[in-house]
């Protein structure tokens, strides 16, 4: 039997826990021998039961991973234990972590003292103990490399893909006088520079602003005072919306100034929209020709990456083909499939 640590499901929906519910759903398709174990406090009950989820321990969190998963685990005989978003149990060698970036050790600005402290701890004892570890990009696995110096070859990469679908062809996408972000308040999402250089653009273009969230674990300057007339903020919004804020929107405009993958980006593509990104590696290697590139740091190059996409149609209409034609790269279900091959070749390598 292999177990897979569905905590996922106790939390809020972000980048990392879309990676882990849609490779679940596939793999779950894939295989009979996958069980999903949970604490008790999950969100979605309907995808818990579409899983199979059994629910394990009484507590929640990181202490229901450290002590009531070791439990469990050990009164199984010690089964190959995946899991799917940063986090795995201290000393124990039978399990495959995925790891999404190392964000934290680029820059231990970025998050609340707590949080780094703790996955400076955690992440380089998980890494080094694991049989395999699972990421998201090339460029996230050389930033493994680098920073826990851990072997090149005890890496797998396994991509993100969309889970929003479109059914209009893109001639018949009205576009609407928008740009939008997905955006937590991670000071590396960048969002103050992005919402700087919107002030520069030409006509009414707002810039729509999808996510934000809480500040219990990053570190940010986000100042909602400084926010000018044509920022919306949306919040958190369901699939559907998201999809046709996508679809309509003149740009999906993305200038983090560090990511693992960056997945509205396959998101937007797969909308029709064309797309500006930071040009950081990572991005360039999800993107590849399907995106205007701009210096992160820079809110002048920002503000000059938006406009000229705005001012100029061809170049949009160019850029939404790229990315249809790009966004074919990835695949849940190809990724699934991946993923199951690395765990049967972690389970044949260590019997």
């Amino acid at each position: 039997m292999i177990i897979i640590n569905a905590r996922f499901l106790t939390q809020k929906v972000t980048g990392v826990q879309r990676f882990a519910i849609e490779l679940s759903k596939q793999l779950k398709k894939l295989s009979d021998d996958i069980l999903f174990v949970s604490p008790h406090n999950i969100l979605d009950e309907a995808l818990a039961a579409e899983l199979g989820v059994v629910i394990i321990g009484k507590r929640t969190g990181t202490t229901w991973e450290q002590i009531d998963l070791r439990k469990y685990l050990r009164s199984k005989h010690k089964p190959l234990l995946v899991n799917f978003c940063n986090t795995g149990i201290l000393y124990y060698s039978r399990q495959i972590v995925t790891i999404h970036d190392m964000s934290y050790k680029v820059n231990p600005a970025w998050f609340s003292k707590k949080f780094y402290r703790w996955y400076n701890f955690l992440i380089p004892h998980i890494a080094a103990s694991s049989r395999k570890i699972i990421t998201v990009s090339n460029s996230s696995k050389n930033d493994i490399v680098k920073y826990l110096k851990i072997d090149v070859d005890k890496i797998a990469v396994v991509y993100n893909a969309s889970y929003l679908n479109s059914h209009d062809q893109p001639q018949n996408i009205a576009r609407k006088p928008y740009i939008l972000t997905v955006s937590s308040l991670e000071p590396r999402k960048n969002l103050g520079r992005l919402i700087e250089a919107s002030k520069q653009l030409n006509g009414d273009v707002k810039l729509v602003i999808v996510g934000l969230g809480n500040t219990k674990t990053f570190s940010h300057d986000f100042n909602k005072a400084e926010l000018a007339e044509n920022i919306v903020i949306k919040g958190y919004v369901p699939d559907n919306e998201l999809a046709e804020l996508m679809q309509f929107a003149r740009a999906f405009v993305y200038v983090s100034l560090y990511e693992g993958f960056g997945l509205p980006l396959v998101e937007a593509m797969a909308m029709h929209c064309p797309v500006i990104a930071s040009n950081i590696p990572v991005h360039q290697e999800i993107c590849g020709n399907a995106a205007i590139y701009v210096d992160p740091y820079n809110v002048n190059d920002i503000g000059a990456g938006i406009q000229q996409l705005l001012d100029n149609n061809t170049l949009a209409e160019t850029l939404a083909a790229n990315g249809i034609e790009n966004v074919k790269r990835f695949s849940w279900a190809v990724s699934a499939k991946k993923t199951l091959d690395i765990i049967n070749e972690t389970l044949q390598g260590n019997n």
